[in-house]
């Protein structure tokens, strides 16, 4: 399962949330959820969660230009 925002493969935790309204998967991982958390309530399964689910914070605008490289 990857994210719809920006393709990145999903942890299982991830990959099992849900809208909480509509009961469907939300498919987006944690970078790409955290933008729009606020206006998106979610059902997590807060068992998954490793670690590395934590979600990294960015300190300015994300680039999504090609470099080419």
């Amino acid at each position: 399962m990857r994210c719809i925002a920006c393709n990145r493969g999903l942890s299982d935790y991830e990959a099992t949330r849900r809208h909480s309204t509509t009961n469907e998967f939300i498919d987006m991982c944690n970078e790409c959820y955290f933008e729009i958390e606020e206006t998106i309530a979610s059902i997590e399964r807060e068992d998954l969660m490793h670690p590395d689910d934590e979600p990294e914070l960015h300190t300015g605008p994300v680039s999504t230009e090609f470099n080419g490289s």
